[in-house]
């Protein structure tokens, strides 16, 4: 018995799956439990009336059978439920209320009202509203006819009715009372089963909701939680790199030994990369939380790529690589506004790449500008190299973070893989995308287009002066307050280079009290010191009766740079920040900016 269960179940589960709609589902299954009973109906049914000699009826339990088996063969075989219900419907009406009208009974009994209800509720069910309501109506004439026409001879058929078999009538009536209650027990059983489900899919996905508003949660503060570690972090680390490159910027200053000199660039060397690295990843972790914002200043971009490939050219060089540069005549005097230090940022990272992966040929980078109007340029960079290249299939993994084209080329060249996705997420900011073209052996060239804002004339501060204007540092008076002995070693022997001896102060109190005693030209401030930090230092600076006092220029010395630091310092009152580790002409610009006051 079960097994002959499952195969039916099989049987139907073939037809049902064509339908991922519950209610379609139901429908099918209804639609062929239907025609089964039917065929098993009318073959009963022709026997009983072959038997009792009533051949009319028995032309009827016939044509039942006969189109009750077809119509589950074309129901398996193809998906033709919609079709099949019409049709269904149709033979119900003709030989159901209008048979028993016109042939059958030529008035209406309790099998005629069977066929009506039976008719319209399948309608309902099978075809919906708009089709229920036509075959309801369709069945529901007869009975109209029939009470409205007293003479029937006006519409009936000059066929005499056949004799009513009372235990086939019986049967027939069983038979419809049955079906009548099958097709809405079924039907609601489906409705109440596909409620339920709606039901409970709507529950889970409240719980759901509410676990992800949990895991949101967690998330964030699992975020925050990383970027305040590395903020942290970022500090610890840029302390002592401040001293490591501090003094070898200071030794090299000082003329030293051929074989010393060597070793000193490549100390410099080694803490400059250690330092690119932290900031790449603050960088991403910035880029991530989308909490950077870029810059709205203006600058000249021939000046800024001619620096960058100054800068970068060094390493060409040494690997015997021609680098080249080529820049369009009308970009020499637009000032375009954006943000230099991420243009800065994405081209050195792509030409860093390209000599990294060059071992001999050229390496390029170009600009072409591909619109202009009065106050926008759209311009093109472009980044070439001979080097190794990317297969193709790799080419989208290197945008990602910590990712490289293959183990081989991560243990060959090194590096953490964050360049090119600090490039594209910076890019992202800019509105544009990077795009890549490369074949492995012959090389890679990496484009991507910025529209600026632009303007010619450039209106430039009168404390901005040439660098040949600016003498006589040497008698700026300069006041250092940190508390790191590391630090202020560093500092004495960066301004020394200039021959300032500065006055030095271990923390925010002291410095309070030399800055009332003294006249200072320009402070160096830090930000974390015991006894008084830096911020709370600067307000009391700034509340200082005496004028000339309390507007002494303020520079920020940090290790932790992000936009909350910054803007920290300056509302307390500070003229600007320079971040740990500095360059020494860092520093120096501040003290030419005081200089041009």
């Amino acid at each position: 018995m079960i097994t002959l269960s499952k195969k039916i179940e099989g049987f139907i589960g073939k037809m049902v799956s064509r339908e991922t709609d519950p209610i379609n589902q139901a429908r099918v299954r209804m639609l062929f439990y239907l025609l089964v009973a039917y065929a098993v109906f009318g073959l009963t049914l022709m026997f009983a009336y072959f038997y009792n000699y009533q051949f009319l009826k028995l032309i009827r339990a016939s044509t039942i059978f006969f189109f009750s088996s077809l119509f589950i063969v074309f129901m398996y075989y193809a998906n033709v439920w919609r079709a099949l219900s019409h049709a269904v419907l149709i033979l119900m009406t003709l030989l159901g209320a209008w048979g028993n009208l016109l042939i059958f009974v030529h008035g209406i009994n309790a099998a005629t009202l069977q066929y009506i209800w039976m008719a319209s509720a399948l309608g309902f069910f099978m075809k919906g509203p708009r089709w229920g309501w036509f075959y309801s109506t369709l069945n529901s004439l007869p009975v109209i006819i029939d009470v409205a026409f007293t003479d029937k001879d006006y519409f009936l058929l000059k066929v005499a009715p056949e004799v009513v078999v009372k235990p086939v009538y019986v049967y027939v009536l069983l038979f419809d009372f049955f079906l009548i209650t099958f097709l809405h027990y079924f039907f609601f059983k489906a409705y109440s089963k596909n409620i339920n489900n709606l039901t409970q899919t709507k529950n889970e996905l409240k719980e759901t909701n509410l676990k992800l508003n949990d895991t949101i949660q967690s998330v964030n503060e699992l975020s925050n939680a990383r970027m305040e570690f590395l903020s942290t972090m970022s500090h610890e680390l840029r302390t002592p790199l401040n001293g490591v490159i501090g003094l070898t910027n200071a030794l090299i200053a000082q003329s030293p030994r051929k074989d010393q000199e060597e070793t000193l660039s490549v100390l410099r060397f080694s803490a400059e990369n250690l330092l690119h690295l932290i900031n790449d990843i603050l960088d991403l972790n910035k880029l991530d939380s989308e909490k950077m914002e870029l810059e709205y200043v203006p600058f000249n971009l021939n000046q800024l790529i001619k620096n960058i490939y100054a800068s970068i050219k060094i390493k060409a060089v040494e690997k015997h690589i021609d680098i080249q540069l080529h820049l369009p005549e009308e970009l020499h005097d637009k000032y375009l506004y954006g943000d230099p230090t991420r243009l800065t940022q994405v081209l050195l990272n792509l030409l860093n790449n390209a000599i990294k992966f060059t071992e001999k040929g050229i390496v390029s980078i170009s600009c072409e500008i591909l619109n202009q109007t009065n106050d926008k340029v759209k311009i093109r960079f472009l980044v070439e190299d001979t080097g190794i290249g990317i297969e193709e299939n790799q080419q989208e993994k290197v945008f990602e973070a910590f990712v490289q084209a293959s183990p081989s080329i991560s243990r060959h060249y090194g590096g953490t893989g964050l360049g090119l996705s600090i490039v594209k997420k910076v890019l992202a900011l800019y509105n544009t995308t990077i795009t890549l073209e490369s074949k492995p052996s012959e090389g890679t060239r990496l484009t991507f287009d910025i529209e600026f804002p632009y303007t010619t004339v450039l209106l430039v501060p009168s404390y901005i002066l040439p660098e040949a204007v600016l003498t006589g540092l040497s008698n700026l008076k300069v006041l250092v307050v940190e508390d790191n002995a590391v630090n202020v070693l560093v500092m004495k022997k960066t301004l020394e280079q200039q021959n300032i001896k500065p006055d030095i102060a271990e923390n925010g109190k002291i410095a309070l009290d030399k800055v009332t005693s003294n006249n200072y030209d320009i402070v160096f401030m830090d930000l974390f010191m015991p006894e008084m930090d830096g911020y709370e230092t600067t307000k009391k600076i700034r509340e200082l009766a005496d004028k000339t006092k309390s507007s002494v220029p303020i520079i920020a010395l940090t290790a932790t740079v992000n936009d909350k630091v910054i803007n920290e310092v300056l509302s307390v009152g500070m003229d600007g920040y320079i971040a740990k580790p500095f360059r020494p002409e860092d520093l120096f610009g501040q003290l030419r900016k005081v200089m041009g006051r």
